[in-house]
């Protein structure tokens, strides 16, 4: 890391301290933090008053000093529609929120210099680390991400050291609009800074962002975080609680119990926001996983690409037809239900062993998925529950480098964890059907 970029951090950090040496002046005795909660992001454009407003409801609801909350934002470009209030455009705030905050004071601390790196997986770590020295808590940190989200991206998601470039399109989570055509962060680069922050295992990581119920993104970062809460859906930005909501629901409680009661209490907001947002009525859902059981759902998305390698030169038309009914999340992403497309691949090709990997994989999935809301205002292809996005796209495709990618699928894919372990790849090089027709919950 250049000494430059580590002055900024250091900079960011003192002017964070400043502020949070007046949170919790009053409590003589205050009591021992049990989450350090982190939310992490940029929304960029015009919707900064967003996450304003959810600091705002955060601070009315901070139940007492057992959860402490600590922020670093960074505000976008909305150019002459700019809506933020409490920093300049490309300002970044670090801070720690507290009962006692002075939201109008916040602009004395911005690092007035927009080109801090929010993907910078050295910059998070050091946020991580500041969390965890200032409070210390006994039952973990808990990460958050806000802001746009993209999924796993195959064209861009790859680990940039081994390429030696900076991907000059956009990916992964959080983009960075003050960067050349804004600029994400990859599924390494926040599993790099979870591992080089030195606060150990995350108690939960919670992307409140589209799309990023990956297989591929969840398998990189399940053996950083006990859960995971995620949506493989775009997401309505507009009223959402989940951050809010978890931190209300933490003290006192196992992450897992505060994770489902935060879901569940969610769902209302939900389905306003979507109402507000999305003029079709878009379904959607958010879910809360345990990590260590995702093992098994690799296990059998490993068997279940390696006999769809096997079947396909005699069972081509069955698994073809399978290929063009699996459900798909959003249609300008090649983003598919995992589980939908192994029970359909069993249907159609009528496969002992594919019935089987099937069956397998669904109970993985009832093992991984502890908690579901599913929104559906019945105009919109639907199932009755989801599990996670896996890429699919056919040979063609994924050996074919896009317009504004350095790379085709094939080249970036091979890095991802979840291809290593199952050969997915394997697959998507063989398979010649392109998923066409397919059904498709949300569309622009």
């Amino acid at each position: 890391m250049k000494l430059r970029s580590i002055l900024k951090v250091y900079a960011i950090l003192l002017a964070a301290f400043a502020l949070l040496a007046g949170c919790g002046k009053t409590d003589p005795e205050p009591s021992p933090t049990e989450y350090a909660v982190i939310v992490y992001g940029t929304a960029g454009g015009e919707v900064d008053y967003i996450m304003e407003n959810i600091w705002k409801e955060i601070q009315t609801i901070l139940p007492d000093r057992k959860v402490r909350v600590f922020c670093c934002y960074k505000y976008g470009n909305g150019g002459e529609n700019f809506t933020g209030k409490y920093a300049d455009r490309g300002e970044l705030l670090t801070f720690e929120l507290c009962r006692d905050t002075d939201f109008e004071k916040l602009r004395d601390y911005g690092l007035r210099d927009s080109t801090f790196a929010l993907f910078d997986s050295e910059n998070l770590a050091q946020v991580l680390a500041w969390a965890q020295i200032q409070a210390n808590p006994s039952k973990g940190c808990v990460l958050t991400f806000y802001g746009h989200g993209g999924g796993f991206d195959a064209t861009e998601d790859f680990p940039k050291g081994l390429y030696g470039v900076v991907s000059p399109a956009t990916r992964a989570v959080i983009y960075d609009e003050w960067f050349k055509d804004k600029v994400g962060m990859s599924m390494y680069e926040i599993a790099r800074a979870i591992e080089r922050s030195g606060i150990g295992r995350l108690a939960g990581l919670l992307f409140n962002n589209c799309l990023m119920g990956s297989i591929e993104w969840l398998t990189e970062l399940a053996p950083y975080t006990d859960y995971l809460i995620v949506t493989p859906f775009l997401l309505t930005s507009e009223n959402v609680p989940l951050i809010p909501y978890l931190v209300k629901n933490l003290p006192g409680r196992p992450f897992e119990e505060a994770a489902r009661l935060t879901i569940l209490e969610s769902k209302d907001r939900l389905i306003d926001g979507l109402r507000h947002e999305d003029p079709d009525d878009f379904p959607g859902n958010v879910e809360l996983l345990k990590s260590s059981e995702l093992t098994q759902v690799c296990k059998a998305a490993k068997d279940l690409a390696q006999r769809l390698c096997e079947l396909y030169p005699t069972q081509r038309e069955a698994i073809d037809r399978a290929t063009c009914k699996v459900y798909r999340f959003y249609c300008m992403s090649p983003y598919f239900d995992l589980l939908d497309y192994a029970r359909l691949l069993a249907q159609e090709t009528d496969d002992r062993q594919l019935k089987t990997i099937a069956s397998e994989m669904e109970k993985a999935f009832g093992e991984a998925i502890l908690e579901q809301i599913v929104i559906d205002f019945g105009t919109r292809p639907v199932l009755d529950s989801y599990s996670l996005s896996v890429v699919l796209t056919d040979h063609e495709a994924y050996n074919t480098s896009p317009t504004l990618g350095l790379f085709s699928y094939r080249q970036a894919y091979q890095y991802s964890t979840f291809h290593q372990y199952t050969g997915w790849g394997t697959w998507l090089d063989n398979n010649l059907q392109f998923p066409t027709g397919n059904p498709c919950g949300q569309s622009f």
